[in-house]
């Protein structure tokens, strides 16, 4: 999860007059909420998680859970000191992502071992964890699905390789023919709208990603060209020839996906 992501959720909190705990172990990042005013507590859901014990929160909003145990062992804790439970988890979930406008009764992944926690099986994972959330907090959960969180602050490279290297100028190398779709979602507007499904009791299961209308891979990469004054030439690169040198999308060329990985 984007760490601006949750960021602007804690400030949109705050700014709607809420009053917001936040728990984590206090390794990562110390002093990143600089002057916010949160309650901070320190534990680790892979152990001492004493520091949930004995209170009451009206929503809990579950940000990096990928494990079925960590929102199993948080539970046991929470559900009944609490009345929603807000479940961020992924689009990655859905066995079949071929087909356009999948919605939220979309089959999803099964873990082919129950026991697993292995990083690889990403998706069923999340999905293991949504099947725990609803059992945890049975008609209280709500649960998110969102697709690339992107936005100010976020230093991974699962978007901004893209504006920092049209910034730098010159040749671009762009995968595919410029066609192929591709979906972002801003970290500011999902934090906003999740605040929004808290003070709704909103709830059920959601698909979160954008935009409103369909947009290209080119759209994309000129869209950033206009706000750079660098001199860009862009040269499209076939995806069975990028697939030849190992170069994969999503990965190596972030935010695209190969037509033939959607087939």
């Amino acid at each position: 999860i984007s760490q601006t992501f949750v960021l602007n959720q804690i400030t949109g909190l705050i700014k709607r007059g809420h009053q917001v705990t936040v728990f984590n172990r206090g390794r990562t990042n110390p002093g990143v909420l600089g002057d916010l005013r949160v309650e901070e507590l320190t534990g680790d859901r892979n152990g001492d998680m004493s520091a949930l014990r004995g209170r009451q929160w009206d929503v809990v909003i579950d940000n990096p859970t990928m494990l079925p145990r960590w929102v199993r062992t948080a539970g046991e804790i929470l559900k009944n000191n609490t009345q929603h439970y807000i479940f961020i988890s992924t689009i990655s979930v859905y066995a079949d992502t071929s087909k356009a406008g999948m919605d939220e009764s979309t089959a999803l992944l099964q873990l082919r071992d129950p026991a697993s926690e292995n990083p690889q099986d990403y998706g069923a994972l999340k999905a293991a964890s949504e099947a725990e959330a609803e059992r945890q907090y049975p008609g209280k959960t709500t649960i998110i699905r969102p697709g690339l969180i992107v936005g100010p602050g976020d230093n991974s490279d699962r978007f901004t390789y893209w504006p920092v290297r049209i910034d730098r100028g010159g040749e671009v190398l762009a995968p595919g023919d410029g066609t192929d779709p591709v979906q972002i979602i801003d970290a500011r507007d999902i934090a906003e709208w999740t605040i929004r499904m808290a003070e709704q009791k909103a709830f059920g299961i959601y698909n979160a990603t954008g935009p409103a209308s369909e947009l290209s891979m080119a759209e994309m990469l000129h869209g950033i060209r206009a706000v750079t004054s660098a001199p860009v030439k862009f040269t499209w690169v076939p995806a069975d020839f990028l697939a030849s040198q190992n170069v994969r999308g999503w990965s190596n060329m972030p935010v695209w996906v190969a037509p033939r990985w959607r087939l």
